[in-house]
């Protein structure tokens, strides 16, 4: 073997542990940073119901009309919460005016933050401020007739880093030896099997990658049983110690009134628990939240998990103890919310790990910029390989702002004294935008190039959103994101030029799908990775990062996607350049064969996209009472089963080529789709599981269906009989300006539905039956064809 041969492999294999090593530590970080909100976020119930018991048994001495501080027992009442709870640093009572009244501190004598501000404006409800060393948990205290003062737990947020170091260290050390695993895969293939070099590498990264999501599923799985069982039991505990004193003077259950209620609380305020006792010598008291099991002995039940807290006293004649029962399923069902939530993150992960994997093959199969135009072949596949990146990160850049972006418009409107409607001006002008640049784009690329129309579109793309981050106004946020909107289209006409110039014919619809392949991933991985990081970098710091990823992108098109030399040189001015248009836009517009596919295909599916997934679904969705995460995740189901039916759809249409036939079952699957979402809670299915079934059923053929139209309406057009007249270019950038009309009038027209006809599931079942039928419309001038050659049978 040669020493450069050596040092290829050996750079190569370098390359793939790069790319592999990022992957799974971007994977690692998103199950960190999930873990990390979700434990939090047990911890933080688990704290806060203790301090709800301290409030109500505060609050029973106020309503008996006494003054807050008068209270008497504020330390034996949070003492034992103070000392058991490693976590809990300190609980302080304190009056309406901010002053304290009494407090308890661990006896490390840790050191505590300032209050918080909350303390002067307490709420009727529970307050947490996220502090760097501290949370704090502000909680009211309320006569029958106003607040009089509050509770304040500091809680040390050192805790929970040290729960999650310990959890999800090792998993780094896994990801680099599963990284280094991988490379050498790669590198042994290289050698031994170079022309399946390829599919090696796509196999070791791929089970690495699934291999380390395996690790931290069930590193959150542990964590999450942990945290639930750890709020369980340290509630039960704290609970048990209202009771010591009973026991430790040996005095008769019998003789207190009212614990029946203080268990009743108890129970109420740990909604995981079925049911609590006090257990005397094996036998349930007569306390307990399941009275029909007083006197008898406590059995428990194999459905159930049991939490016991000891309360004897060593010398004792008696052993006594407080008891709780949780169901499994409430358990498990909390645990599987939580690993589901991760779900969405798992995916956009995914996506990013491909993008990686993408990057690895195409700097190693990128050559060097060349004057020659890329040829149908090889050479054009090497070309459309470096440009899958491109698109992918153009749009996720610009995506991971969707989640905040519209209520930081919000705030920024009224921080400028307009009225919270004006923060829909900077989406209008995004769209607009984006829709005047189309077709000056695609005359700019068939003059100059598409290269240099792809470089200023992410310049202006990354420069729009970076520019967020800067101290402005409404106002100039309306001009960047109509700058946006100008990047975003220019980028979209780039790049479908490109595809149109290298890709062979019989790889037409493949090089049109990695527009929607990028659209969806990018959109997908990239809302999903912003709504993680803003809890952490806030909206500037997303906007930064935005910002990067376009100066990272630029550079990456101008050194490694090659030029197209082939160039029309300007033979006119801008006004005979104007009259051309006209007369395209004229040809294409009048042309009946476009207008059909436009209106019965293009136009419904962007309108019901905007409409009916972005905007109505949602909406009905939180009517139907289903949690934010749970119908984010069922949006969520559209984008995938559209990413997975355009790869298989588009190898379909370059190998049978009948887009007609496709572009039909894409209508009517669409139609179909919305109609099983519009049956959700009829009382056909009610409003448990079946219900929730069918509209994901729904929402994955509504995916499918558009994969089914999104790339093969492209290759429709674009082979229709007007394009061979007039030019491909022409026609496909005007149906793409076109069909943004579907993306405009989508939300407009179902809000006015939702007026007419009233907010509910069945419009979406109207709106799949009027997509049916304008499918039919689309392919009804068959049915005369189907119908001669059965009448000519007939007549011999």
């Amino acid at each position: 073997m040669s020493g450069g041969a050596f040092y290829r492999r050996l750079i190569d294999a370098g390359t793939m542990f790069i790319v592999a090593a990022l992957s799974l530590l971007l994977l690692l970080y998103v199950g960190f940073a999930e873990g990390k909100r979700t434990y939090e976020e047990i911890e933080l119930e688990k704290v806060t119901a203790q301090a709800i018991f301290v409030q109500n048994s505060i609050e029973r001495f106020l309503r008996d009309g006494l003054p807050l501080k008068q209270y008497p027992g504020f330390a034996t009442l949070v003492g034992p919460i103070v000392e058991s709870q490693k976590e809990v640093d300190a609980m302080g009572l304190y009056d309406q005016s901010g002053r304290r009244l009494a407090i308890v501190v661990d006896k490390s004598n840790p050191k505590l933050p300032e209050l918080s501000s909350a303390i002067t404006r307490v709420k009727q409800k529970i307050e947490i401020e996220y502090g760097d060393t501290h949370y704090q948990v502000v909680v009211p205290l309320r006569t029958r007739f106003e607040t009089v003062g509050a509770i304040v737990m500091m809680v040390r947020t050192e805790f929970i880093a040290e729960v999650l170091r310990a959890s999800f260290l090792p998993l780094a050390f896994l990801a680099v030896g599963l990284a280094a695993a991988a490379a050498i895969v790669m590198s042994l293939a290289a050698r031994y099997r170079p022309r399946s070099r390829d599919f090696w590498s796509n196999i070791a990264h791929g089970m690495a990658f699934l291999s380390m999501a395996a690790a931290v599923v069930c590193t959150l799985i542990v964590l999450y049983f942990d945290g639930v069982q750890g709020k369980i039991q340290t509630s039960t505990f704290t609970f048990s110690q209202r009771l010591h004193d009973i026991v430790a003077f040996d005095l008769d259950f019998k003789d207190f009134d009212g614990l029946n209620n203080v268990f009743e609380e108890f129970r109420r305020g740990n909604s995981e628990i079925s049911q609590a006792a006090l257990i005397v010598d094996s036998t349930v008291e007569v306390i307990s939240t399941d009275h029909a099991k007083a006197h008898k002995a406590w059995v428990p039940v194999p459905s159930d998990y049991e939490f016991k807290a000891d309360l004897s006293r060593p010398d004792g004649p008696r052993s006594v103890g407080v008891a709780v029962a949780v169901p499994r399923n409430v358990m498990v069902e909390r645990v599987a919310r939580s690993v589901k939530n991760f779900a969405a993150l798992f995916i956009a992960s995914a996506f990013l790990s491909g993008l990686f994997l993408q990057l690895h093959e195409a700097l190693g199969g990128a050559k060097s910029p060349s004057s020659e135009s890329p040829k149908a072949g090889p050479v054009g596949d090497s070309a459309l390989l470096i440009l899958k990146p491109i698109f992918f990160l153009a749009v996720f850049l610009d995506s991971m702002t969707y989640s905040f972006l519209p209520k930081f418009m919000q705030d920024a409107a009224v921080a400028s004294g307009m009225s919270t409607s004006f923060a829909a001006m900077p989406f209008t002008a995004y769209y607009l935008t984006f829709a005047a640049s189309l077709i000056p784009a695609g005359h700019v690329a068939d003059r100059y190039g598409p290269n240099a129309v792809i470089v200023i579109g992410v310049i202006l793309a990354g420069a729009s959103v970076f520019g967020l981050a800067m101290p402005i106004g409404i106002m100039e946020m309306i001009g960047l994101r109509a700058l946006s909107g100008l990047g975003q289209g220019m980028l979209l006409i780039g790049v479908q030029n490109y595809i149109l110039a290298v890709a062979s014919p019989e790889k037409k619809t493949q090089g049109t799908a990695i527009i929607v392949l990028g659209f969806q991933g990018g959109m997908l991985s990239g809302m999903a990775i912003g709504s993680l990081l803003v809890s952490f970098l806030q909206p500037q710091g997303i906007y930064a990062i935005s910002g990067a990823i376009g100066v990272a992108t630029a550079l990456y098109t101008l050194a490694l996607l090659p030029s197209l030399a082939e160039r029309k040189q300007a033979t006119s001015g801008l006004r005979a350049a104007l009259q051309r248009l006209a007369t395209d836009l004229k040809r294409v517009v009048t042309d009946g064969e476009f207008l059909k596919t436009m209106f019965c295909i293009g136009i419904p599916a962007k309108a019901i996209l905007t409409g009916v997934i972005t905007f109505a679904l949602p909406l009905i969705l939180v009517q139907q009472e289903y949690r934010a995460e749970d119908v984010g995740q069922i949006v969520m189901l559209y984008g995938l089963a559209v990413v997975a039916s355009t790869r298989f759809v588009s190898r379909l249409v370059d190998r049978t080529r009948n887009t007609e036939f496709i572009l039909f079952w894409g209508a009517i699957m669409s139609g179909a789709g919305l109609v099983l979402a519009g049956l959700m809670g009829s009382h056909l299915l009610g409003n448990g599981l079946l219900s929730t079934a069918v509209v994901m059923v729904g929402v994955i053929m509504v995916g499918i269906a558009h994969g089914f139209i999104n790339a093969p309406v492209v290759t429709h057009v674009g082979h229709s009989a007007l394009a061979t007249r007039i030019g491909a270019t022409p026609v496909t950038t005007t149906y793409r300006f076109l069909e943004r009309g579907g993306h405009i009038a989508g939300p407009f027209l179902v809000s006015q539905l939702f007026l007419i006809w009233g907010q509910g599931p069945h419009i979406l079942a109207w709106i799949g039956i009027v997509t049916a039928a304008i499918g039919l419309l689309f392919i009804v001038h068959r049915f005369g064809s189907w119908s001669r050659p059965v009448q000519a049978e007939a007549a011999r």
